[in-house]
C-alpha cells in the first residue's frame, strides 16, 4: 500500500502507543538504578541484597528467600510504604512497567471521549478497569 493511499492513525492510538513507549522507557531506567542503589546502601531495604542473591543461588524456595533475606514476605506493593529502598524503588519500577497498558488506556479513553467514539470510550475505561483491579491485588488469582 503506497503512502499516500493508507489510512489514518487515530490520535488516541499514536496517544496510546507514546504514553507505553515513554512509560516503558522510565520504568527501565528505574529498574536500572534501583538495583543499584540497593548494592549501595544495603542497610536501606527490606532485604539485604548480599543475603537476597546467596539465597537465590543456593536454590531456595521463594518463602525461604524472603524469610532468610528479610524476615518473611513483605506483602505485595511493599514499595508504597518503602519507596525511598533500594529494592522498593525496584518494585515501584516493575509496578510502573507492569502498569503502562493502564495509563495508556486511560488517555486513549480521553482523546476517544473528544472524538465522541464513546463506545471505544467505554471500552478503553472498562480494560483499564480491569488492569488496575488486577494490579492492585483486589482481585487476586485463587491463591
Amino acid at each position: 500500500m503506497t503512502p499516500e493511499k493508507r489510512p489514518p492513525i487515530a490520535a488516541a492510538q499514536l496517544l496510546y502507543g507514546e504514553i507505553v513507549y515513554w512509560i516503558t522507557i522510565v520504568s527501565c531506567l528505574v529498574c536500572t538504578v534501583g538495583p543499584l542503589f540497593a548494592m549501595m546502601w544495603v542497610d536501606k531495604n527490606i532485604g539485604n541484597p548480599h543475603f537476597l542473591f546467596a539465597a537465590i543461588f543456593a536454590g531456595h524456595d521463594a518463602q525461604t528467600v524472603w524469610h532468610e533475606v528479610a524476615g518473611g514476605f513483605p506483602g505485595g506493593h511493599f514499595w508504597y510504604n518503602n519507596f525511598f529502598t533500594g529494592d522498593g524503588f525496584t518494585q515501584f519500577g516493575l509496578a510502573l512497567g507492569c502498569s503502562v497498558g493502564l495509563w495508556g488506556l486511560l488517555v486513549s479513553a480521553v482523546a476517544y471521549l473528544f472524538e465522541k467514539a464513546y463506545l471505544f470510550t467505554v471500552l478503553s475505561l472498562w480494560v483499564a478497569m480491569l488492569i488496575a483491579l488486577s494490579a492492585s491485588g483486589i482481585v487476586s488469582g485463587g491463591h
